[in-house]
């Protein structure tokens, strides 16, 4: 028997295994979609995000920023989102946070179906209290916004 001349027996090549991983890969690491269950309090949402800005865990704040209509990822430009979330991560970089009851002096606007969740964070010696709000969505939360005006500027001296 000449073993050079047997029939080759089909065999997926590397370029179109290569292409199913791929494929795979995409529709297993959606943003946030049904596959990612969202946070299932509106502290929750807050804890997660804060540990996604202390890791610097670009993805998980992805994951967790949104509305009630929906992710800011499937809703906005990918550069804007990442500019946006950079600047998030700067401003509520943080040694340590506590989540506190809503100061007598703070306000915040909010729609009927959302929470506010107050967070006092520790930075620099520095001990702003951030307003988070936080949407309804599939279920679980999303964080919706946060004053960062009220966390100051991470690179000045504290506020008096």
């Amino acid at each position: 028997m000449n073993f050079t001349t047997f029939t080759r027996i089909a065999q997926p090549s590397a370029f179109w295994l290569l292409v199913a991983l791929t494929a795979t890969g995409v529709a297993c690491s959606s943003t946030g979609g049904a596959g990612s269950p969202q946070p299932a309090n509106p502290e929750a949402a807050v804890i997660e995000f804060l540990s996604a800005v202390r890791n610097q865990d670009m993805a998980a704040m992805e994951r967790l920023w949104g509305s009630s209509a929906g992710l800011a990822a499937d809703q906005m430009d990918t550069h804007m989102l990442q500019q946006r979330l950079t600047v998030i991560r700067i401003y509520l970089a943080h040694e340590e946070y506590a989540i506190v009851p809503q100061p007598r002096d703070m306000l915040v606007e909010k729609r009927s179906n959302e929470q506010v969740v107050y967070v006092r964070l520790t930075r620099k010696g520095c001990t702003p209290v951030v307003p988070f709000t936080v949407a309804p969505y599939r279920g679980g939360w999303l964080v919706r916004d946060m004053d960062l005006e009220s966390a100051g500027n991470p690179e000045r001296r504290c506020r008096p």
